[in-house]
């Protein structure tokens, strides 16, 4: 099986991740690690981002629901696949 060719923001969240192995990290902590590299992505293009890593097989997320004061708050949890 052939690697997905990655633009250099997938590559820096996937080795953002690749340093909590075993582990999630919250969407918006991710945008702040990639944001300390020098990418700025808003969280809808960051959503989009991680939607294309989770199709290419290399994310998985997990999704969120709490409410608070009445609100709906939607997160969510990402973690890099282990290779199988």
């Amino acid at each position: 099986m052939t690697t997905p060719a990655l633009s250099k923001v997938e590559q820096a969240i996937l080795d953002i991740l690749a340093g909590f192995p075993g582990e999630e990290v919250l969407g918006r902590d991710l945008r702040g690690l990639l944001r300390s590299r020098g990418f700025r992505r808003s969280a809808p293009a960051l959503v989009f981002t991680m939607m294309s890593l989770e199709d290419k097989g290399l994310v998985t997320c997990r999704k969120e629901v709490r409410f608070m004061d009445g609100v709906e708050i939607g997160e969510r949890y990402y973690s890099r696949r282990e290779n199988d």
